[in-house]
């Protein structure tokens, strides 16, 4: 065996080599395979895909891309005009403005290009009486027009919140629908008089219309211990200083507060409901909701349920005025329980009995006829004795002569025993759901 490999040993070398060559192509060659039918695969999958894609409608084919091109656009529009709603109440007003402008200086301007150049020109500072200062330069030198295009601002944005505007704040609430955060300059001072602005006109909005329960719910979620001397709240509400107690950082907020809380208040006295109860709001910032803020409030009134079921309804109806409200529960109690006398007579009856002894003892110290004011009465008069009397005589020939009677033809018969006063508490809870601001 040793002499054969010798002898052939050139050859057996050659044999091997070709060995190890031979399994290097076959597993080369078997990789190369299944490689390609990974390929081949890709290939069908594809071909399917296209297929499936081509049968749809539009097909992705390059006679229909101008057509998804115009949907695109149209589905851009569309959600532009979704959007709209939620949160831009003064657009109208801003409109009317930018027609004025395009109208007098002869030339086309766009709300958006004047949006585009108003922020260049406001954020080129961050000092206030710096972009105070840019925003007046912005006006006189690039609209002649300025005041005549702010007028017709004005007298479409008066329509559109509750918050009076005169010539102290027009500029601010103009600033404020271009996307400007109230700030306030920054001063308590500016932000009491802010507040107290809105709540001396949501009371005048309320003045023989609706009632306010308490001196609390004349605050709206605010509190101040002394409004129109220039003491301002504190954080908590509680009297406290000079100083507002809020943060500046929180100016913006509480300005976004009163006006949606302004215009509920306006809207509601459209309901015809009875009274405000109380306000509370779950917080000075809003929560964020992906692009949008959320405001939450519990309002608690009264009023009948009619009333109470329109107040809801023109809630639900405002984001025709680019107002979005969310009604998310409504709690209802009744004021008065006119069951009780069916359901407890005896309760009933102990009640109304402790109610007629209380009625008799505030009774009991009246103004005495001719005399001085005040002291005990401590006998009626003969006047007082005979009406009396006679009012006692005819209670009793009605029961007598109503007893001979079918009970059907009977007085009060037919009446309602239950619901009678017709009035009820609710607490309800809405969301105020915008568009969040730029934030310069």
């Amino acid at each position: 065996m040793n002499r054969f490999v010798k002898n052939n040993l050139v050859l057996i070398i050659v044999l091997g080599i070709s060995l190890v060559v031979t399994i290097g192509l076959l597993v080369w060659t078997t990789m190369q395979y299944l490689q390609m039918w990974q390929y081949i695969t890709q290939t069908e999958n594809l071909r399917e895909e296209i297929a499936n894609l081509i049968k749809k409608t539009p097909a992705p084919v390059e006679g229909n891309i101008p057509l998804i091109e115009t949907d695109k656009k149209l589905y851009e529009r569309v959600a532009e005009q979704i959007r709209k709603p939620f949160g831009h109440p003064l657009q109208p007003a801003l409109d009317q403005f930018i027609s004025v402008l395009r109208r007098t200086n002869g030339e086309e301007v766009s709300l958006e290009k004047f949006k585009e150049e108003f922020i260049a020109e406001w954020t080129k500072s961050d000092v206030f009486a710096q972009q105070e200062m840019n925003y007046k330069l912005f006006q006189r030198n690039n609209f002649r027009n300025w005041d005549e295009a702010m007028q017709a601002f004005r007298s479409v944005a008066e329509k559109a919140t509750a918050e009076p505007i005169n010539e102290g704040n027009i500029d601010e609430i103009f600033r404020s629908s271009l996307g400007v955060q109230r700030k306030l300059g920054g001063k308590p001072e500016n932000l009491l008089l802010m507040m107290t602005n809105f709540r001396d006109g949501m009371l005048a909005l309320t003045k023989d219309k609706i009632q306010f329960d308490s001196e609390e719910a004349t605050y709206f979620s605010f509190s101040f211990t002394d409004i129109g001397t220039g003491v301002a709240p504190t954080s908590d509400g509680a009297p406290g200083g000079s100083s507002s107690g809020y943060l500046l950082e929180d100016y913006p907020m509480i300005a976004q507060h009163w006006e949606i809380l302004s215009d509920i208040v306006k809207r509601s006295t459209e309901s015809g409901i009875q009274s405000f109860v109380s306000f509370r709001k779950r917080g000075i910032q809003p929560e964020k909701t992906g692009s949008f803020d959320v405001f939450h409030y519990s309002i608690e009134v009264t009023g009948t349920m009619e009333s109470i079921r329109k107040f809801v309804g023109i809630l639900d109806q405002a984001y025709h005025d680019n107002r979005v409200y969310v009604v998310r529960s409504v709690f209802l109690y009744q004021l008065e329980d006119d069951a009780l006398p069916l359901v407890n007579p005896e309760v009933a009856a102990a009640k109304e009995a402790t109610e007629e002894q209380q009625r008799s003892s505030r009774e009991m110290y009246q103004p005495r006829r001719g005399g001085r004011r005040g002291g005990f009465r401590t006998q009626e008069s003969d006047e007082e004795r005979l009406a009396r009397e006679n009012a006692e005589r005819q209670a009793r020939e009605i029961a007598e002569r109503e007893k001979s009677l079918p009970y059907y033809h009977r007085s009060g018969y037919g009446v309602p025993v239950v619901g009678r006063n017709g009035l009820c508490r609710a607490i309800i809870d809405v969301e105020y759901i915008m568009e969040s601001g730029s934030g310069i």
